[in-house]
């Protein structure tokens, strides 16, 4: 009896190991928006007409959070973990699309609103086990591929990732918009001072010099 039972329990674990994985469907519902877009359900001021863009899949890390963007710099290819993410986020897919859109990094293609036009939208991890959160970030690039002063970026919520995925099951969805309402890269990474600001500054340490030299 003892023998079947660890008999069972060895299947148990094995269909618990053999059913452990992810597979994400990162998509978008509607469309993508220009940072100066007057509303996200029109038809006109789609991103890709104007702007280039890096989208990417990130896996929130052991801390199940979004580590921001600093502030005070240019997001550098490589970050802290790869691919301009920080902390202990890791981009688990990234597709970079030139103006116009067309074709991806990772083999899809795209209209010029970020709509699927052909390609597999699916990142599949058949062995992954751990639970955790996943969010998707897309940068608004004014050269392709890399990232500015000025540039902006949009940023979803984070999405509990479903462990127990198996091929060939369905992946999980995770649409980046809704089904009536796109979004736009409104996020300025390290926005350049307006010529005001830039005065204001130059002034503080002018004066900040002259204190000096009577001191």
């Amino acid at each position: 009896m003892k023998k079947i039972l660890m008999a069972v329990f060895a299947l148990v674990v094995a269909a618990t190991v053999a059913s452990a994985g992810v597979a994400i469907n990162w998509n978008v519902g509607w469309g993508a928006y220009t940072h100066d877009a007057p509303n996200v359900t029109g038809g006109t001021d789609n991103l890709l007409g104007t702007y280039s863009a890096i989208w990417q899949l990130i896996y929130a890390g052991a801390d199940d959070t979004i580590d921001p963007i600093p502030s005070h710099e240019v997001p550098v290819a490589g970050g802290v973990n790869g691919d301009y993410v920080y902390g202990d986020d890791i981009v688990w897919g990234q597709r970079e699309i030139n103006v116009g859109g067309g074709a991806a990094g990772d083999g899809t293609t795209w209209s010029d609103w970020m709509l699927w036009s052909s390609g597999g939208t699916n990142y599949e991890d058949p062995a992954w086990t751990t639970a955790g959160f996943v969010y998707q970030r897309v940068f608004e690039t004014q050269v392709f591929g890399t990232l500015t002063a000025g540039d902006y970026y949009y940023e979803t919520g984070l999405v509990a990732l479903n462990t127990a995925w198996a091929p060939p099951a369905g992946a999980q969805n995770f649409i980046l918009d809704t089904p009536s309402a796109g979004f736009q890269a409104s996020t300025p990474i390290y926005a350049i001072p307006e010529p005001a600001t830039m005065s204001l500054l130059g002034l503080g340490a002018l004066a900040m010099v002259l204190r000096r030299r009577r001191s």
